[in-house]
């Protein structure tokens, strides 16, 4: 290999990061950083415990000077680290609903510590999405439908984390609040004109380049009245309107490529050329792309330089931005105050009636939404702290796709009620049940059933349960709001 080839294959490189997939550094990763790779998105299945956590990004950055290292930290419902050693807040919903961007400065600048503690350069949060519309995927992840509080908010956090030392990522670039197709399953589609996009719509990513946000993500919103393809790979939105009208020069990343919202219309290779020429820098290839498909990114945009498709200083550009993610002075002294979620998460909460548990054993129905990609595989609900309080607690979970799911959450509320008589404590677990049609007619069936069950809704407010004996909202569902709820029902201070 020629030393100009070489060189060629480390720009390529280095604008790609993969997912790991693995606990331990695998051996298709250390060839890849040899030549040159950016680093890797670190997903929930790459993590098992805070010191496997903490060996695995030491054994990462040994590999070579600079291997960067990103991870979806937002706190609240998207998280990897809050199980294995990370810190738990409520999301930005809630911070959002408390409207204090001193609070959400703090809880920023928390998460922020737990990733310097793990060994993460890049955290690809805030989402400043502005959720205008109630059925948007993403609500329970935006600071409101508001968009002159999303962009407070959005300045406030992106400033906590990076006091921290580690870059942020305000995401997704244009926004896709106004629709309510989730870009991994379709690709969103916003219909606004470039002069409502600059006068207004833009607001929160202009909040975070002015406080001198590290990155932004884009994602894979077509708008529609600007180009005829995703925000991912079109010159107009990343060169037009980032670039052109915000004046954007930082690290410019795509949201991972594996989602339907791109693949349906580039393959990987197509698009990571495609990107980059539109005036990405960085290529999130997705949570389940490894070596192969770093691979064949990297073949294609080397064959797009050769044959002129792709202008090498392009490539260029990109690396040496890259080159000043994650370089920010650490707050290593700093000692991390866990107590900041938990406060936050009891300020938030709402407890409406009467929801205290009456005895020592309760039936927990939980009506599961639809699994979002981007929350990975996190529990959520009151059923295993509430056996850990020490009550007897019997569980039954349905959700969109259960064969004869209202049929069986009757006769089991019904059964249990019966053996263990009328004023026995049932808990529904909702979250967001407005954004899903089957829900609404089981909840109606079960107020004109049962109006002694207690609701507990972790999602962002639609329906309202006044008819019901006591219900409790928690505006998330990470472990300092399950907490919050569980205070509640047990009629803790």
């Amino acid at each position: 290999m020629t030393a100009e080839t070489a060189e060629l294959s480390r720009l390529a490189h280095g604008v790609l990061f993969p997912a790991l997939g693995r606990q331990t550094v695998p051996k298709w990763a250390r060839s890849r950083v040899a030549k040159g790779l950016g680093g890797f998105v670190l997903f929930g299945k790459d993590l098992a415990s805070a010191e496997q956590v903490e060996e695995l990004t030491t054994a990462l950055h040994d590999l070579r000077e600079h291997v960067l290292l990103a991870i979806d930290e937002e706190g609240g419902d998207v998280n990897r680290l809050e199980p294995y050693g990370g810190t738990s807040v409520p999301g930005n919903h809630a911070l959002g609903r408390l409207d204090r961007p001193d609070l959400t400065r703090a809880a920023a600048y928390q998460i922020g510590l737990s990733l310097v503690a793990a060994g993460v350069d890049w955290n690809l949060a805030p989402a400043v999405d502005t959720a205008v519309n109630p059925l948007s995927p993403n609500g329970i992840r935006c600071f409101g439908p508001d968009r002159a509080r999303v962009a407070v908010h959005a300045e406030a956090w992106v400033e906590g984390l990076q006091a921290a030392g580690v870059s942020a990522c305000a995401k997704h670039f244009p926004g896709h609040g106004l629709s309510s197709t989730d870009a991994h399953l379709g690709t969103p589609t916003v219909d606004l004109s470039r002069e409502e996009l600059v006068k207004h719509y833009l607001d929160p990513f202009r909040a975070a380049i002015a406080a001198g946000v590290d990155s932004i993500m884009v994602s894979h919103v077509q708008l529609t009245q600007l180009d005829s393809v995703p925000a991912t790979i079109s010159p107009a939105v990343l060169t037009g309107l980032l670039r052109g009208e915000l004046g954007y020069d930082g690290v410019v990343i795509t949201d991972a490529l594996e989602m339907h919202g791109i693949s349906d219309v580039a393959s990987l290779p197509d698009a990571a050329v495609r990107a980059i020429g539109a005036g990405a820098d960085a290529l999130c290839l997705g949570a389940w792309a490894f070596g192969d498909d770093v691979d064949a990114a990297a073949a294609a945009l080397v064959g797009a330089v050769r044959d002129g498709t792709l202008p090498e200083a392009r490539l260029r550009e990109a690396n040496e931005r890259i080159a000043h993610l994650g370089t920010r002075p650490r707050a290593d002294g700093a000692e991390r105050d866990d107590s900041v979620g938990a406060r936050l998460a009891q300020d938030v909460a709402e407890v409406h009636g009467n929801p205290v548990l009456r005895g020592e054993r309760a039936l927990v129905v939980r009506l599961d939404p639809t699994h979002s990609p981007a929350q990975g595989g996190a529990a959520w609900g009151v059923e295993e702290p509430l056996r850990a309080a020490g009550l007897t607690v019997e569980s039954l979970a349905v959700s969109g796709d259960t064969y004869n799911a209202a049929g069986m959450v009757k006769a089991e509320i019904g059964l249990f009620l019966d053996e263990f008589g009328a004023d026995a404590d049932v808990v529904l677990q909702v979250r967001s049940p407005h954004r899903f049609a089957w829900q609404r007619p089981v909840l109606d069936e079960l107020l004109r059933r049962y109006p002694n069950c207690v609701v507990v809704d972790m999602g962002v407010p639609g329906d309202d349960f006044g008819g019901f004996r006591g219900w409790v909202r928690t505006f998330g569902s990470s472990r300092v709001c399950t907490q919050a709820a569980l205070r509640a029902l047990l009629a803790k201070a």
